[in-house]
């Protein structure tokens, strides 16, 4: 089956996405409407799907198959509601067995015979579809479509609740409270490196031209006891400046740690090994990679916990071998992509490498990246030299963790 591209406007689409909305995992009022939806439409399966770039996630859904439902979400290209987000309008398959737009591998995978879908927004943005599939084949009658789209006003709603109110809720006291504090602090911090090394600069100064001048006085006997003590005493006095700036030192570094401990609190709340969000991206991304030789999972010799801003960093880890892969013409030599783990003192670095990617389409997977996060997402950072793609992610402190 052919891509398509669903996302024309998608700036201003992942802009939506980015505020909270990825966060919310697990929302009762979004769960009570497809409960509804099955049950109206008499359908086994309904869903709340959310189309980004390169995937689909499952805001809340009913009678979906365990592997989907552990996913949480599949690749845009084998949805159905891929269609709804291209065509803004509600989209119907009554038979997919015979269905040349569907993926027919789907349809067989998960006996999926047919759907309904409609569009769901955010500020008359499409984001995606609530919908229902079902086992059977069948026709949706007019009193369904309208009952369906009923429940996607309220779907409407409740997302623009989760974008507004909910980051209003939950953020406003970490981030309005915390930022100009964390602003002023890591301000305070350079000013003190800036002190602390000038002041390390004036100690040598000073010492140089005491041991200069501990030579002369040491050779000549024309000066005074008095003011070889008061050399000696310049001397200590400046050897005590020295031991106290070292404590300065030191004690700057507690507040570097401190300092990262309230960034982390405005950062997220929610956290996660990375090795789960790596092995669901895999999940997600299989159809894609398989076909490109794959991708090769490596070896966890630890498990760090990073900042995950809830769905989000599932997402571009997801996105970033969707689009890799995308970025790799299909032949029986591929080698796939392979992936390594640096650990860091406070962060984990993802390096993504695939042997067919040359630089020019390596940047461009960079900048599809980098638009995804915007700012939203200050716990990861991308960065790429044209031969690898890195994704930093902050780590969360061990004391830290234990306590969330």
């Amino acid at each position: 089956m052919d891509s398509i591209n669903v996302l024309e406007n998608s700036n201003s689409r992942l802009e939506l996405f980015t505020k909270e909305l990825l966060a919310e995992t697990n929302d009762f009022e979004l769960q009570e409407i497809v409960k509804n939806a099955s049950k109206e439409l008499n359908s086994p399966i309904a869903l709340v799907s959310l189309v980004l770039d390169q995937v689909q996630f499952f805001k809340a859904h009913i009678g979906l198959p365990p592997v989907l439902s552990a996913a949480r979400g599949t690749h845009r290209d084998v949805s159905f509601c891929q269609f709804v987000v291209r065509d803004g309008k509600s989209f119907e398959v009554n038979d997919a067995s015979n269905d040349e737009r569907i993926p027919q591998h789907v349809v067989k995978e998960y006996n999926i015979q047919s759907y309904l879908g409609v569009p769901i927004k955010i500020d008359e943005k499409v984001m995606g579809s609530l919908c229902v599939l079902d086992t059977k084949k069948r026709q949706f009658s007019k009193d369904e479509h309208n009952s369906l789209h009923k429940l996607a006003e309220l779907v409407n709603i409740r997302l623009k609740e989760i974008t507004e109110i909910r980051r209003q809720t939950r953020l406003d006291l970490t981030e309005a409270t915390l930022i100009p504090v964390i602003n002023e602090l890591s301000n305070s911090i350079k000013s003190l490196e800036n002190f602390i090394k000038l002041g390390y600069s004036s100690a040598k100064s000073i010492q140089t031209f005491l041991n200069h001048s501990g030579h002369v006085f040491s050779e000549a006997t024309e000066y005074s006891d008095a003011i070889r003590l008061s050399h000696d005493a310049a001397s200590s006095a400046n050897n005590q400046n020295e031991n106290t700036l070292l404590e300065m030192e030191l004690a700057l570094e507690d507040s570097k740690d401190s300092l990262k401990a309230l960034e982390s609190l405005v950062i997220n709340v929610e956290t996660n090994n990375i090795s789960n969000i790596i092995i669901s991206a895999q999940d997600l991304s299989r159809n894609s990679t398989k076909q490109i030789g794959g991708f090769y999972l490596p070896d966890f010799k630890s498990d760090p916990i990073v900042y995950t801003k809830g769905n989000l960093a599932l997402a571009v880890i997801t996105n970033c071998l969707l689009l890799i892969s995308s970025e790799i013409e299909i032949n029986e030599t591929n080698n796939g992509i392979k992936l390594n783990i640096n650990e860091k003192k406070n962060s984990i670095d993802l390096v993504f490498t695939a042997d067919e990617v040359n630089e020019i389409n390596m940047l461009k997977v960079f900048k599809s990246l980098d638009k995804l996060i915007a700012s939203e997402m200050p716990s990861l950072e991308i960065k790429s030299n044209g031969v690898e793609l890195i994704l930093n992610f902050k780590t969360v402190n061990e004391t830290i963790a234990n306590k969330s």
